[in-house]
C-alpha cells in the first residue's frame, strides 16, 4: 500500500529576519529545527510496519522478471514475513494446523501451476504433537503461464486471495488480498530477481539414485546417513501409515516403521533433509512405491 507524507496546508518556510540590536534572531533556527523534526516524524510514520503480535503475518508478492513475455511463463514469489516466535504450517502431514493457501484470480487464457514449498522444520509440542512449520519467513514460488496472444505493451493485474493459520502460544487465522501488476513485453530486459533465485535454491530436488541408500527391509524403510550428518523425514499426507515418525524420523540413520495396510506397506512419500556438520541443510523429495508384503517380509 502506498504511503503519502503531507505537510500542513498553507505551510511555508519563515523568512529570515535581520539582526536587531546586534543580537541574531533565533526564530529561523527554531523554525528549521521544527520543520526537520516534523519531516522526520512524518517519514517515520510512512515506514511500513513489520509483523507483530497484533498482526503476525505480512504478505507481499513479486515476480522473477520485471515483465511477462507472451507464450512464456513468469514466476510469482509469495513472501510471508512472520513476527518473532510465530510460525506457519507446511503441507506435510501435521497433527495440528493447516498450510497457507493462495486462490489466484487469472484473466482469460492465463494459467497457474501449483505452489512450490521449501523444506520445513519438525516442531514437537507438548503431548507428542508433531507439526512441520516455518519461522521468520516463508517464500513460495508459483509459475504462471502468459497466453501467446496476450497484447504487448499491456499491463495485467493478478490478484490472490491468501489464507493462513499463524501460531505462537495460541493460533490466529488470517487472510489478505494481494495484487501485482505485470507489464507485457517482447523479451526480458534483465536477469531474474535475487529473491526468486534465492528461493529457488532452497527448493527440494528429487533424491539422487544411490544417495542415502534407501531400501526396504521387512516393514521398515531405511535411509543411511553420511558421516556426521543428521537426517529428518517429513511425510506428506499421502505417505503410508507410519508407526512412530517422532521416534523414527530423526537421527543419523532412519529406519521408518510402517504399518501394514492390507497386503502392502508404504508408499514412502515426503521430504528427507540432511543437516551437515557445518549446519548446511539439503532437502530431497522421497517417493518410493508401496511394497507388497510376503510371509517372509512381514514384521521386519
Amino acid at each position: 500500500m502506498a504511503c503519502f507524507c503531507l505537510l500542513p496546508i498553507g505551510w511555508r518556510p519563515r523568512a529570515t529576519q535581520s539582526m536587531v540590536g546586534g543580537m541574531k534572531n533565533t526564530a529561523p533556527i527554531l523554525c528549521g529545527l521544527s520543520v526537520a523534526l516534523f519531516l522526520n516524524l512524518a517519514l517515520a510514520g510512512c515506514s511500513a510496519p513489520g509483523p507483530n503480535d497484533d498482526n503476525p503475518v505480512l504478505i507481499t508478492v513479486s515476480t522473477d522478471y520485471a515483465e511477462g513475455v507472451p507464450g512464456e511463463s513468469i514466476t510469482l514469489v509469495w513472501r510471508f514475513s512472520m513476527a518473532e516466535n510465530w510460525h506457519l504450517y507446511a503441507t506435510n502431514r501435521n497433527d495440528s494446523g493447516f498450510a497457507p493457501t493462495v486462490d489466484l484470480e487469472l484473466p482469460a487464457g492465463w494459467t497457474a501451476g501449483g505452489l512450490h514449498w521449501p523444506p520445513a522444520v519438525r516442531y514437537l509440542s507438548e503431548g507428542d504433537i508433531l507439526d512441520h512449520v516455518y519461522h521468520e519467513e516463508l517464500v513460495l514460488l508459483q509459475k504462471v503461464g502468459v497466453p501467446a496472444n496476450a497484447p504487448l505493451g499491456s499491463v495485467v493485474a493478478l490478484t490472490g486471495q491468501v489464507e493462513w493459520l499463524a501460531c505462537k502460544t495460541s493460533c490466529v487465522p488470517g487472510k489478505d488480498t494481494v495484487s501485482i501488476k505485470i507489464p507485457l513485453a517482447e523479451h526480458h530486459d534483465g536477469p531474474p530477481s535475487a529473491a526468486s533465485t534465492a528461493a529457488l535454491a532452497k527448493m527440494p530436488v528429487p533424491l539422487p539414485a544411490g544417495l542415502l541408500n534407501p531400501h526396504w527391509e521387512g516393514q521398515k524403510f531405511h535411509f543411511e546417513g553420511t558421516d556426521g550428518a543428521v537426517l529428518s523425514f517429513m511425510p506428506t499426507v499421502d505417505c503410508g501409515k507410519l508407526v512412530n515418525v517422532i521416534r523414527d524420523g530423526h537421527g543419523p540413520h532412519l529406519a521408518l516403521r510402517f504399518e501394514a495396510e492390507g497386503e502392502t506397506v508404504g508408499p514412502v512419500r515426503g521430504l528427507v533433509t540432511i543437516k551437515e556438520k557445518g549446519g548446511s541443510i539439503r532437502a530431497f523429495v522421497a517417493d518410493f512405491p508401496a511394497r507388497l508384503l510376503s510371509p517372509d517380509s512381514a514384521g521386519g
